[in-house]
């Protein structure tokens, strides 16, 4: 009888060829592996050989080499079967000198046909065949449907100061302070940074919108002015901001959007625009929304938030001078230190804040030039972050000097910081764009 060796791993294919009724006009024998084929090509002596492109331990192609490249197996038939058809397969098998390239997977009948072609004489190799899609284009074919978030948080702009551009600003973005705070229907804004003129664009339905400014500077307020809802009839937009030191919040952007800074002044805008003074402590609800106010250690009046939903808890602060003039190791600042009094009143307030959004706006090296300017360094942040037990921290207001490699420098810092201080929290950098489901 004519001698049939199987070298394929696959029990679905060797039990296919077997159970057919051709293989009783044949002696089978089956090698699950590269040396197993070898050896069994020695001791059965086979006239063809089914060999698996994938064969366990050698490759199917290299097995073809082997035996063509010698006298005594260089006339044995050799089909490879292989279940990824790709072109360089097919050439690689060719140039090695196999009669036949299967396709897998295969029936039984296919196989012992071209078995037949073999023995016959008239076995001859195909030109390659790209493989068709089973079902035409568009039918039966999984489509992953794309889940939109009702509920979650969106960074609209992530730099402090004043807005930046070009090929070094790509990654973190260049817009200043907005986030965007959606649950469902209920939406807060925090922060009106030029953030909010592309945010604007989009809100369409909504008629009353509830902004949020933790301070007056310009890098919190330079959008309010192309804030597109301001221009349209019927809109109400609710402006909470703290009752500052010189001037009450309207006295503030009157004077902003007036004809010496803008085209547009106050009073000819369309929407019904209200000013809602905030102090430390108050709390605002926006339908499943709660609002909490803190003092922020920055020049002038300034607050941080803490924003409630029905699945997150999580504080803000973009302008926030943790440890004012502290230089030393985060570690030796405990909770009972002097240095740390001013500042148990905010880690209070945020201490049931898993996520925390907070400043580091300078390393520690260029803390050193920069006191009293209102915002922390990176070690100073992560002591307000070990007392907090914050789980995780999205670092945001960014140094407008920061490129995206020093930001990318910056996070291995924060990084390590965490580590040497064996705080366990998660740390990344807020970018432009940002999106965190809750």
């Amino acid at each position: 009888m004519r001698r049939i060796l199987i070298a394929n791993p696959s029990q679905l294919i060797s039990r296919e060829i077997l159970n057919a009724k051709e293989s009783h006009d044949f002696q089978i024998e089956q090698a699950k592996d590269g040396p197993e084929c070898l050896e069994k090509v020695e001791q059965f002596k086979p006239d063809l050989i089914l060999v698996d492109l994938f064969l366990p331990k050698m490759h199917g192609i290299e097995i073809i080499k082997i035996l063509k490249e010698k006298k005594e197996t260089a006339k044995i038939g050799i089909i490879l079967s292989a279940a990824q058809a790709m072109v360089q397969n097919y050439h690689g098998a060719k140039e090695a000198g196999c009669d036949y390239f299967l396709v897998e997977p295969f029936k039984a009948p296919i196989f012992f046909e071209l078995v037949e072609k073999f023995f016959n004489g008239t076995l001859k190799i195909e030109p390659f065949k790209e493989i068709e899609p089973k079902e035409k284009e568009g039918q039966h074919c999984y489509v992953p449907i794309l889940h939109s978030p009702s509920s979650y948080i969106k960074f609209w702009g992530t730099r402090g100061s004043i807005a930046v551009s070009g090929p070094e600003y790509v990654k973190f973005g260049g817009y200043t302070s907005c986030l965007e705070v959606r649950d469902g229907e209920d939406l807060i804004i925090i922060d009106a940074g030029n953030g909010l003129r592309p945010f604007g664009k989009l809100l369409t339905d909504e008629q009353k919108i509830h902004l949020f400014i933790s301070h007056t500077h310009w890098d919190h307020l330079t959008g309010f002015p192309f804030f597109e809802i301001l221009y349209k009839k019927g809109k109400e937009v609710n402006v909470y901001a703290p009752i500052g030191y010189e001037k009450d919040v309207k006295e503030l952007f009157v004077e902003m959007i007036a004809y010496t800074y803008f085209p547009v002044r106050l009073d000819e805008i369309q929407a019904k625009i209200i000013f809602h003074p905030l102090r430390d402590g108050e709390e605002v609800s926006i339908g499943n929304l709660e609002v909490f106010t803190h003092y922020a250690f920055h020049p002038g009046s300034a607050l941080c938030f803490k924003i409630k939903t029905p699945h997150l808890t999580f504080g803000y602060a973009t302008d926030n001078e943790f440890l004012m003039n502290y230089h030393g190791h985060p570690n030796a600042i405990s909770k009972t230190d002097p240095i740390l009094d001013p500042y148990l009143s905010l880690i209070d307030f945020f201490s049931n804040c898993p996520l925390l959004i907070h400043e580091a706006q300078y390393t520690a090296q260029e803390y050193q030039k920069k006191i009293g300017w209102g915002h922390s360094s990176t070690s100073n942040a992560s002591v307000l972050i070990k007392y907090t037990g914050a789980k995780e921290w999205i670092v945001t207001h960014h140094d407008p000097g920061h490129t995206d490699f020093d930001l990318m420098k910056k996070l291995q810092i924060q990084e390590d910081i965490l580590v040497d201080c064996n705080i366990r929290c998660h740390v990344q950098m807020a970018h432009d764009g940002l999106i965190i489901p809750f």
